[in-house]
């Protein structure tokens, strides 16, 4: 049972890449670049073995570590995991729960990136080569290693299955400001580079030391201590990795037994109440805006992007070594801001089907285009003026709070116009409403991302005309320059606004009805 579910699974994967060039360029992309970095990796941990015991113990109990907290961290933050066929599709299967998981764990394993981790993983062995008790133990604890990543991402997606959403909504806020407390831990281990060599050594030994009697860096770390005669550490670090792979196990097995049982939950309108259409004006655009404004509300898809907003001066803070008077943090406030206006730029993908009825009431394209963009400037206005008034105030330069605040709601207004553009051509596989929120598609992170910088660089020279007015009030021409680029970041950014709206609205009232069947062939994967 199990082999036919990998069966079924390389199937569906060979469909999508025949069915979409963009997909296969991009798994191919990203092979190509797995394979690279393989390369690598592989040389240079060949080279660290050579240097002695103690470099690579340091480099392979970092290494591994570094690879199960990417691994728990990639659903929530990043790419997610490939939930194509999961325990909710397999439910209805004669499987007991162990086969669903097996199967589940065998499919994490087959994906490029288990493939190029467990690669990653396996040629540690050529470190290890020169010490036989730690390449002996190396076979079995580097496979238990890659183990030990596939069941942390499994786990961590599994939260936002069927009967468990709310905690994935959670865990993926807490891996958020996990994301940001790096910024301090970095930072901290910048500070070990100061003093003499002899002590910046033995800060780096007592940090691996203390990593590897962690659940992330156990498993890693117990060939080395068996190399260096540690028999005791090597036994106890064991039983901690052993420990964590069952709580591991018990933990998701707990959320597949939940998604197999627990029936989809279909939301549902209380009698009498309206929501926001009983606020909002009424007619196409307002109908457009109280729909959209709810799903910015209350979508975790763009809920997450609300919370980015909202952390990244935090972490620019720290990139800047928390020095924040001056002007150079008085602009941090821009890069979310037009971060904050791309976030549309596949607003009908994430309708899913349900953008049918948008077409089926048949409002104007122009209409829709405009309710989209206002509800993201709705919700995206209040947020981005706090973040600039804060950052200019932590910084001190008040005289530049005008230009900075015009820049920033014209990044934002920007960003919006040129997704109202976008998003009425590109079309991505994103997770449906209500679906696993951590679903990825094999070759959509490549084609999303070249959509992304593409977007980003056109919203970038759009707002660098007001930017330039900002650096030069910064940099001598006072406040005259300040106050100009006020002006100029609200006239261009409310220009491309509606530019955006105009030019959208007529793409969608020529090509609506193709972008439907696009969105109906993405979601069927």
């Amino acid at each position: 049972m199990v082999a036919t579910v990998l069966r079924i699974r390389l199937r569906i994967l060979a469909n999508m890449l025949t069915r979409s060039v963009w997909q296969l360029i991009g798994f191919i992309a990203g092979a190509a670049a797995a394979a690279g970095a393989l390369v690598v990796v592989a040389i240079s941990l060949a080279l660290i073995g050579g240097a002695g015991l103690e470099p690579t113990r340091v480099v392979i109990t970092i290494g591994g570590a570094l690879l199960v907290i990417g691994w728990g961290l990639a659903p929530l933050l990043a790419g997610g995991v490939d939930t194509t066929v999961d325990a909710e599709r397999l439910a209805p299967f004669p499987m007991s729960t162990r086969q669903v998981m097996v199967a589940l764990a065998a499919i994490g394993v087959i994906g490029l990136p288990g493939i190029a981790s467990t690669l990653g993983a396996l040629s540690a062995l050529t470190a290890w080569v020169h010490w036989p008790v730690a390449f002996v133990s190396a076979i079995v604890c580097l496979p238990l290693g890659v183990l030990t990543c596939i069941l942390v991402s499994r786990t961590v997606a599994s939260f936002s299955s069927r009967g468990g959403r709310g905690i994935g909504n959670v865990l993926g806020l807490l891996a958020l400001t996990a994301l940001v407390l790096a910024g301090p831990i970095v930072t901290g281990l910048a500070g070990l580079a100061g003093g003499s060599g002899d002590e910046f050594v033995a800060r780096v030994l007592a940090t691996v030391s203390g990593i590897s009697w962690t659940p992330i860096g156990a498993i890693w770390a117990v060939p080395g201590d068996l190399a260096a005669g540690d028999l005791a550490a090597a036994g106890l670090k064991t039983l901690i990795a052993g420990g964590t792979l069952a709580v591991l196990w018990l933990l998701w097995r707990r959320n597949v037994r939940a998604a197999a049982l627990t029936p989809h939950r279909r939301a549902v309108v209380s009698g009498g109440r309206l929501g926001w259409y009983g606020v909002m004006p009424t007619g196409g655009t307002g109908a457009s805006w109280a729909r959209s404004l709810h799903y910015w509300l209350t979508d975790p898809r763009y809920v997450r992007n609300l919370v980015i907003v909202a952390l990244l001066p935090i972490l620019l803070a720290f990139a800047l070594g928390g020095r924040l008077d001056g002007p150079v943090f008085a602009f941090v406030g821009v890069l979310p801001a037009m971060l904050l206006g791309l976030v549309p730029y596949a607003d009908v993908a994430f309708d899913g089907t349900a953008f049918a009825t948008v077409l089926a009431t048949g409002i104007r394209g122009r209409a829709d285009r405009a309710g989209r963009l206002l509800a993201a400037a709705t919700v995206g206005l209040p947020l981005v003026v706090v973040v600039a008034v804060v950052t200019v105030g932590l910084s001190g330069e008040w005289m530049l709070l005008p230009g900075v605040l015009g820049c920033c709601v014209g990044a934002l207004l920007m960003g919006l116009g040129v997704c109202a553009v976008s998003s009425a051509y590109i079309v991505i596989p994103v997770p449906a409403s209500g679906d696993n929120i951590f679903k990825r598609v094999p070759g959509a992170t490549f084609t999303t991302g070249l959509a992304l910088f593409g977007l980003t660089l056109l919203a970038g020279l759009l707002t660098l005309p007001s930017l330039v007015l900002v650096l030069l009030a910064a940099f001598g021409f006072g406040a005259p320059a300040s106050w100009a680029a006020l002006m100029v970041g609200l006239v261009v950014g409310a220009a491309v606004a509606w530019g955006g709206v105009v030019w959208g609205g007529r793409i969608l009232d020529g090509t609506g009805p193709l972008l439907l069947a696009r969105v109906r062939a993405t979601v069927g994967y």
